[in-house]
């Protein structure tokens, strides 16, 4: 592939002919304020300018009544950090020489995210012919799901259902080493393992979940195109950056979409099953419920629920009202079934607020006035029916089990420390 520095030096006067110049200054020009002269492609300037609306259109997007300065500040940290996403994975990323590249987490924070999950993305050729290759590791499972789209869409143009090719069904060596071709038929002459490349996908999302962040060891993976095949062109290139604004505004404005979507067709204050997620591209082999918490700061919120009779992972976790997960690094937004403590008769209450109940599974939904909340059962034999209950603060400790520990401020603040230690050991870059 070209040297980025090279092609920004000539970028603003590089000929480009036929239908790529055309392709190229559409792309480019769909946010600038004039057309581009034909035949060139677009300078820095133009690129710069095309990106200038993007932030302010989602904070209108975002509907918050006379949005502070504060929050206006966290909007544009937001989008600089979907744009710095949207260059690993659409600019820098090429399908002719993949490479697996971070997605969603603490820092790409869109979509909520699950802290369980380490998220990689590459994008593929339906013509090409892929090896995946690496080591296991020893978490609990890793998928990779095959995707119809590079970019979000509106809700009511997005596709389900996608193929999902889970690592674990592979031959794995002794040494944890696994390979795999996936392409559209089986090469001539392969008898080892092959995964079908749906004529259709465009994009691989890779999951990798672990529930005991500070013992289990992410898997290592690679991706090698096997048909030759010339590297991406400095048009190419040139087109791909002019889709940043796209990139941008469809990421976090279709999560925006979403959680107003879920505000209206899901319970306020409750939990219910996902209406929308498997519908979207979730895994077709999670239940997914989706709720809305809206409660004040002297509030909670206490969801109750037996667990399936046989499950391979369950994990709920809180997010903001742009499904931005809370900061899970920092704070306990998130619970799974290695961390959770459940109850003497088997169920699962978990305590939703600001302020700290001084109970195991908190799940802190910091200074956010309403947001998303999500819980997700893997391979799950059934899908249970949670019941949230809202409560004064105070009184949290008068609907939980009177053996239901006390968790002291300086206990929070170890547990915190070692939460904090461990999801910086996983490899999220």
């Amino acid at each position: 592939m070209p040297d980025r520095r090279d092609i920004l030096k000539g970028m603003a006067t590089v000929p480009v002919s036929g239908m790529m110049a055309a392709t190229a200054a559409k792309a480019a020009t769909s946010m600038t304020k004039a057309p581009l002269p034909a035949g060139t492609l677009p300078s820095w300037a133009d690129q710069m300018e095309a990106l200038k609306p993007v932030a302010d259109n989602l904070i209108a997007k975002w509907g918050r009544p006379n949005p502070t300065e504060a929050e206006r500040q966290d909007m544009y940290a937001l989008c600089l950090a979907i744009l710095s996403e949207g260059y690993l994975c659409n600019v820098y990323m090429d399908p002719k020489r993949p490479v697996w590249v971070p997605l969603w987490n603490m820092a790409y924070n869109s979509g909520g995210p699950n802290p369980d999950y380490i998220y990689g993305s590459t994008q593929v050729d339906p013509e090409g012919i892929y090896r995946i290759s690496g080591f296991r590791g020893t978490t609990r499972f890793i998928d990779i799901q095959q995707q119809k789209a590079r970019v979000f869409v509106p809700l009511d143009k997005m596709r389900g259902a996608m193929e999902i090719n889970e690592v674990d069904e592979l031959t794995i060596g002794k040494d944890g080493y696994f390979s795999v071709i996936l392409s559209g038929k089986r090469p001539e002459g392969h008898t080892g393992d092959w995964w079908l490349l749906e004529p259709d996908t465009v994009q691989l999302l890779l999951r990798q979940c672990s529930t005991d962040w500070r013992n289990e060891l992410d898997g290592r993976m690679a991706i090698e195109r096997l048909d030759p095949v010339a590297p991406a062109s400095t048009e190419e290139f040139a087109r791909r950056f002019s889709e940043m604004p796209a990139w941008i505004e469809g990421m976090l404005g279709m999560m925006m979409e979403l959680t107003q979507w879920y505000k209206a067709h899901h319970p306020t204050n409750g939990l219910e099953l996902s209406k929308k997620v498997a519908k979207i591209g979730g895994l077709n082999n999670q239940f997914y419920y989706d709720g809305i918490y809206q409660i004040d700061d002297d509030e909670a919120l206490i969801v109750e629920t037996v667990l399936p009779k046989q499950v391979r992972y369950w994990q709920m976790l809180v997010a903001d009202d742009r499904f931005c997960t809370v900061d899970w690094f920092n704070r306990q937004s998130s619970i799974n079934d290695k961390t959770a403590r459940l109850d003497t008769d088997g169920k699962l209450r978990a305590v939703i607020s600001r302020g700290d109940p001084g109970v195991p599974n908190w799940l802190d939904k910091a200074n956010n006035v309403w947001g998303v909340i999500q819980m997700r059962f893997n391979k799950a034999s059934d899908a249970p029916d949670p019941v949230v209950t809202r409560v004064k603060l105070a009184d949290v400790r008068k609907h939980l089990p009177a053996d239901t520990p006390v968790v002291t401020p300086e206990e929070r603040r170890r547990h915190l420390a070692a939460r904090r230690e461990a999801a910086q050991f996983r490899r999220t870059w």
